[in-house]
């Protein structure tokens, strides 16, 4: 079985679109307050659409979506082809954004960085949801450990789950790196993952993660956060400009 086929099993059915309608409530729950600032509002990469406009529902504000896969897409009003490298926007032109578990697509994080800062407005940020290289499930396939490895070793992974052929379109790495990257590129990632776990736990999609959650809740703040900036599956962050209020 092809990774496209198993991906386009996997969206097609009525279990995914309720995911995406919840992982919507997710979002409009930790975004509430820019979102409902308005401005010029975008999701990079939105995929099939359904969170984007299941957002648009809930925070009543237009969001033009930014996909690179036109065949990926079941919603369309208002998304557009585009690759997150190079959007097709000025200088200075978004003022929220939404990047959820998008950067593990993106050729060339440093190219990813960049543009966002090049697009982002002075006091706008980006919430970025960042999934963990040394997560005990990979979150695409569901397949334990698979993105620990050098790619050789997740190909074979794959073709014996019988769920794909090659991983190497998929690029999960660690959460300093993700600091590093956008320190680079004049950004700044504010993490807000002990906020989306202490308040929005019950909206996490996976089981073992919420019962992980409600473990670490019993741990000292301190040591709670630095557990999750070791160990989290996720990560939680509102990007913006370094020197940014």
């Amino acid at each position: 079985m092809s990774s496209a086929s198993y991906y386009v099993r996997h969206v097609s059915g009525p279990e995914y679109r309720a995911s995406r309608v919840r992982k919507a409530e997710l979002v409009y729950a930790m975004c509430a307050e820019h979102l409902a600032a308005g401005g010029r509002i975008v999701d990079l990469g939105a995929g099939t659409g359904i969170m984007t406009r299941a957002l648009e529902a809930l925070s009543g504000r237009p969001i033009v979506g930014f996909e690179i896969d036109r065949a990926f897409m079941q919603e369309t009003a208002r998304m557009a082809v585009a690759d997150l490298e190079e959007l097709p926007v000025p200088d200075g032109a978004i003022d929220f954004g939404i990047a959820n578990h998008v950067y593990e697509h993106v050729a060339n994080l440093d190219s990813f960085f960049a543009e966002i800062r090049r697009a982002l407005s002075p006091g706008g940020r980006v919430y970025l949801t960042a999934g963990n290289r040394f997560a005990l499930i990979e979150p695409h396939y569901r397949i334990p450990t698979l993105s620990w490895w050098p790619r050789t070793v997740s190909d074979r992974l794959l073709r014996w789950s019988g769920r794909g052929e090659s991983y190497a379109d998929i690029r999960f790495t660690t959460r300093s790196r993700l600091v590093r990257t956008a320190a680079r590129h004049g950004l700044v990632l504010e993490d807000v993952t002990d906020e989306a776990l202490t308040t929005q736990l019950d909206r996490y999609e996976s089981l073992p993660g919420r019962i992980a959650g409600r473990a670490s809740r019993l741990l000292p703040g301190p040591v709670r956060r630095r557990l999750l900036e070791l160990a989290s599956p996720q990560w939680f962050f509102f990007v913006r400009h370094a020197g940014a209020a």
